[in-house]
């Protein structure tokens, strides 16, 4: 049999188009020549998702998504096919994950995680669905903080470069050499013949001789404790009435002195009676002086008993 031009060009033509079916689908990641099965998944948002995408199981890519459908009745519901090469049966409760998209591409791939219910889901069953936290919307709020941390921190900035003028700054200098002389001070004082360091050590004395006379010093806290304890058996009691009399009575007599009562009373009080006390004193006085000066007027000797005049 003759195989004619135009039966060659033919199955040429065939073989071509048939590689390039081949070829596209195993660029989109698809096999024409394994059967697959499909399932459904619903997300509300598949931002970067797209098809052709990978479906992984535990890491090793077991399909493909096939188609991503609109449903125009329900805006907030998007269709995705995926189709899956290896014959895997799914338990009830698997979950398909939509993996948040990579930073560099923001492509997204959907995780299978298996699930541990009852029973097994068929192919053309929809699968419950679960949406990765993007990591945009981590990183969205600590970029709003910065930004306003980074507002406040230039408004400080400028504050402080209204308050840090030159005299401020003259100041602060001040200051830093001020704490400079003061460190410097401190540390001469903690040198071994410093002031500091040698009060140190006399205290560390006075510690160690305190430790030393314990003794002693507990013998004498012991002697004051009996001390104590003998004040407080005595009469303190009866003394303090004793004098609180005492007291009484001298309040009592004073008070008739001023009151004039009594001799000592009169005296202090009544001017006649220290007058005449005076003048009685004086008359005596000069009694006293005249029989000193003229003792025959008043005394009478005679040897012979003959009188004198």
């Amino acid at each position: 049999m003759k195989i004619t031009r135009e039966f060659k060009i033919g199955f040429v033509a065939v073989v071509a188009v048939a590689l390039a079916i081949w070829g596209i689908n195993y660029l989109k990641g698809k096999n024409i020549f394994t059967s697959t099965d499909q399932y459904y998944v619903e997300y509300s948002n598949v931002k970067g998702l797209v098809e052709n995408a990978a479906v992984y199981l535990n890491g090793y890519k077991v399909g493909n998504v096939d188609k991503i459908e609109f449903d125009s009745e329900n805006t907030t519901r998007i269709l995705v096919r995926i189709s899956l090469e290896e014959k895997i049966r799914f338990r009830k409760n698997t979950v398909l994950l939509l993996k948040s998209g990579s930073i560099i591409s923001g492509t997204k791939d959907i995780d299978i995680i298996p699930g541990d219910g009852d029973g097994y889901y068929a192919p053309g069953d929809t699968l419950p669905s679960s949406l990765q936290t993007e990591l945009t919307d981590l990183i969205d709020p600590i970029r709003i903080k910065i930004e306003s941390l980074i507002s406040t921190v230039d408004t400080v900035m400028l504050a402080l470069s209204d308050i840090m003028n030159e005299q401020t700054r003259r100041n602060l200098q001040g200051t830093i050499s001020n704490l400079n002389s003061a460190t410097a001070s401190l540390k001469s004082s903690l040198q071994p013949s410093g002031s500091l360091s040698q009060s140190l050590d006399n205290f560390e004395q006075i510690t160690e001789n305190l430790k030393k006379n314990n003794e002693n010093i507990s013998s004498l806290l012991k002697n004051f404790s009996d001390i104590s304890d003998t004040l407080k058996q005595a009469e303190l009691k009866v003394l303090i009435a004793n004098a609180s009399e005492t007291f009484a009575k001298t309040t009592e007599l004073f008070t008739k002195i001023n009151n004039g009562e009594g001799t000592a009373g009169q005296i202090m009080s009544n001017d006649s009676v220290y007058n005449n006390l005076n003048h009685a004193l004086s008359s005596l006085d000069s009694l006293l002086i005249d029989l000193r000066e003229h003792p025959k007027r008043y005394v009478h000797l005679s040897v012979f008993g003959k009188k004198d005049k």
